[in-house]
């Protein structure tokens, strides 16, 4: 019986699922490429929730929000920060 979720990777028609290296926090992971939630892309790779993810792209960082989606590819490098306030 399947409910359309491989209950492990690599268990549909004997191909393991694909992985791109991306990294955080100058240390690399092996994660699935596609659409992620930020929320549960920092669970992945060990960033502690109340920190911030940042993507580092060629302008700067860029501050991720954790309930949004990001598209994870492979190369791309990110950095955990704490968060600063809201407020000035």
């Amino acid at each position: 019986m399947s409910d359309g979720k491989p209950e492990t990777p690599g268990n549909v028609s004997g191909h393991h699922e694909p992985k791109v290296t991306i990294t955080v926090d100058d240390h690399q992971y092996e994660v699935r490429p596609g659409q992620w939630i930020v929320q549960d892309l920092k669970t992945a790779v060990g960033v502690d929730p109340a920190k911030a993810l940042a993507e580092i792209t060629p302008h700067g960082l860029v501050d991720l929000d954790d309930a949004s989606s990001i598209g994870v590819h492979e190369g791309q490098r990110f950095m955990s920060h704490v968060r600063s306030g809201a407020s000035s």
